[in-house]
């Protein structure tokens, strides 16, 4: 019986996949981000500092815009009723994301989430007056989520046969490697599908109940 469910953010809960690309592009600084990227790509870089690297080029915008930009990302179909269906059948849900701690806080608002981890960018001033720093702190890495993920069971008390894992991405692979279920939604390369129990070729969760009710029998029939 399943007892935590945990979700990736970017690609997997939210439509776009990468925030940092976004909000690069977004914000007119394309170009030096995907220098950024290639670099930390590279493994030239420690992945705090390409964070750092990342925040600095949005030194000065407004918190405010920010938010609007990650709120104007949209949700993958269905997937407030799936966190809402596991949620009722009492799994808890997790969110462990190598993205923005912002972004995951304002969705596990959204969806009633209580257990959400992702990367700190920082803001100076108050209120309306609130702009980037340029300064992070990193919790999360590429391939860190699955020690995350780890770290959480262990003070849950969860067993790794008792966890579902849900993601797209080759960074999501560890939380597969955590979990008795592994859902690869929309993924991103032939690695994430090969890796998992369950593929949902298209970016939509909405299939996804009706293929849990063998692993997790709580959440079935489900209308």
């Amino acid at each position: 019986m399943l007892k935590l469910a945990v979700f990736d953010l970017d690609g997997t809960l939210k439509q776009v996949r990468d925030p940092y690309v976004y909000l690069h592009e977004q914000l007119g600084v394309a170009e030096e981000g995907n220098a950024i990227i290639a670099a930390g790509m590279t493994g030239q870089l420690p992945y705090e500092e390409w964070l750092r690297l990342d925040a600095q080029l949005w030194r000065g915008t407004p918190r405010a815009v920010v938010e609007q930009l990650l709120r104007a990302d949209p949700y993958v179909p269905g997937a407030r009723e799936t966190v809402r269906a596991l949620q009722s059948a009492g799994v808890q849900v997790a969110i462990i994301s190598a993205g923005l701690l912002l972004h995951a806080e304002m969705v596990a608002e959204e969806l009633g989430v209580g257990l959400v981890f992702g990367n700190e960018i920082f803001f100076t001033g108050e209120g309306s007056g609130a702009v980037v720093s340029g300064e992070v702190r990193a919790h999360v890495s590429v391939y860190g989520k699955g020690n995350v993920m780890a770290q959480l069971q262990d003070e849950l008390d969860v067993s790794p046969a008792e966890c579902l894992a849900v993601g797209d991405s080759r960074g999501d692979i560890p939380l597969f490697e955590q979990a008795a279920v592994s859902v690869a939604i929309n993924p991103n390369c032939s690695e994430v599908a090969e890796s998992a129990d369950i593929v949902l070729p298209e970016p939509d969760l909405r299939p996804l109940l009706a293929r849990l009710h063998i692993h997790a029998p709580q959440l079935w029939p489900w209308p």
